[in-house]
């Protein structure tokens, strides 16, 4: 009876979350004048502790907390474990191109996940991250009426994202060696108006752009030795399917004019990605260190946009965690201290110069129990991604993260009522 009204509880806290989720990502969740391209800029943020450890990670466990890089990690959870992990961010950031320079902030959930064993050898996994983010002002754009020497103005905004509705399960094929599969719901709509400022007449476009699709992907960890372990994870390439719903309204000074259409947009390919790296304990399991690589093969999609083409990106991520002693009667001993660096080459070409991102972090895991491994985890990064030159904008940007990660226990029974 105690485990089905915890289940029942969870089940009611995810749906809650999960929705005011949802709500969210409606909105903007960037304020990146690159999430113009595509589908719009990829989250940034991860589950629980990756944030400041290089935002990759396909080698770590998912003992005390969820790895969502790699499913097979679940193969090696603690028996009668239930992790729970819900994070929120904030981003303030500077845009600056060769003209002017500006300052904007955003806010948001980052992620909300569980995971637990279903067995000896396998777990499971649920995670609701974004996916991609939108949130772009372009404002006073001015452009010649074709004929004429007269010109109008143009404001367009756009907002929303898609969001990564998953499904994992890791089994342990031996001590040493783990497997897993992950399928993805990707969902999600941007929104964009256009606004066209003509004499005394307005010209509004509103587009509503709905996409969704299935990806798979599969991941494998084996353990070395007792201090080293090495991952392996692989995304399938994919579709996803468009749809365009759009309003055009036109408003003079006596009259409103409106028009809807429905319209299919083509599909919209995401590569195959394929991502590696290593764990490994010294110092008697107080100082972690991990390194990964990923190679997104976005060449093979032959997709281009309006701004600029899709090139194969590459991101690096390596981290060094440090934790005195997990069992001392002092919290200042307990805690975890976490550093970390990403280097992503962008999947971006404009000018024949590609959008790079360099992020730097450092954080602290604070236990929030001397009995469990719940703790929240803070993370700070400061980043740049793009430059000032070629027709570029270059951002930097502060982010901050906390994750709340809880670590209950299943079917244990009370001493005492």
């Amino acid at each position: 009876m105690q485990f089905m009204k915890m289940k029942s509880s969870l089940l009611v806290l995810l749906s809650v979350l999960g929705m005011q989720f949802a709500c969210a990502q409606s909105s903007s969740l960037s304020s990146s004048p690159y999430s113009l391209y595509g589908l719009g800029v990829p989250n940034e943020t991860g589950v629980g502790i990756i944030n400041a450890l290089g935002k990759l990670g396909f080698a770590m466990p998912s003992l005390t907390n969820i790895n969502d890089k790699n499913p097979a990690s679940l193969g090696r959870m603690t028996q009668k474990s239930f992790l729970f992990d819900v994070g929120i961010k904030a981003q303030r950031e500077t845009v600056i191109n060769s003209f002017v320079e500006e300052t904007r902030f955003n806010a948001n959930f980052s992620n909300i996940s569980l995971a637990f064993p279903i067995s000896e050898k396998s777990g499971v996994g649920i995670t609701l991250i974004p996916f991609t983010n939108v949130g772009y002002v372009l404002l006073g754009i001015e452009t010649n009426i074709e004929g004429t020497t007269d010109t109008f103005f143009t404001n367009v905004n756009g907002a929303g994202g898609l969001n990564d509705f998953k499904f994992s399960y890791g089994y342990s094929v031996t001590d040493s060696f783990r497997v897993g599969a992950s399928g993805s719901i990707l969902f999600g709509t941007i929104d964009e108006t256009e606004t066209n400022f003509i004499d005394d007449t307005a010209l509004i476009i509103t587009e509503e752009n709905h996409y969704s699709g299935f990806r798979f992907d599969v991941g494998l960890q084996y353990d070395w030795s007792e201090r080293t372990s090495f991952g392996l994870n692989a995304k399938f390439p994919t579709l996803l399917n468009g749809s365009q719903s759009r309003t055009i309204e036109t408003l003079g000074t006596a009259t409103i004019t409106t028009r809807e259409e429905d319209n299919n947009l083509p599909d919209f390919e995401l590569p195959l990605e394929v991502g590696f790296g290593f764990i490994s304990n010294f110092l008697t399991n107080k100082l972690t260190i991990n390194a990964d690589y990923q190679h997104s093969f976005w060449d093979s999609t032959d997709q281009r946009d309006y701004l600029g083409e899709y090139v194969d990106q590459h991101q690096f991520g390596m981290g060094l965690s440090y934790r005195k002693n997990g069992r001392a009667l002092k919290y200042w001993d307990r805690i975890f201290y976490r550093v970390g660096f990403n280097y992503d080459s962008g999947n971006l070409k404009v000018n024949d110069y590609r959008v790079e991102n360099y992020t730097l972090s450092t954080g602290v895991g604070l236990p929030i129990s001397s009995r469990t491994n719940s703790m929240l985890n803070i993370s700070y990064s400061y980043g740049q991604k793009g430059r000032v030159s070629n027709g570029l904008i270059q951002e930097n940007f502060h982010l901050l993260t906390l994750n709340f990660s809880f670590d209950g226990k299943w079917f244990v029974k009370r001493r005492y009522d």
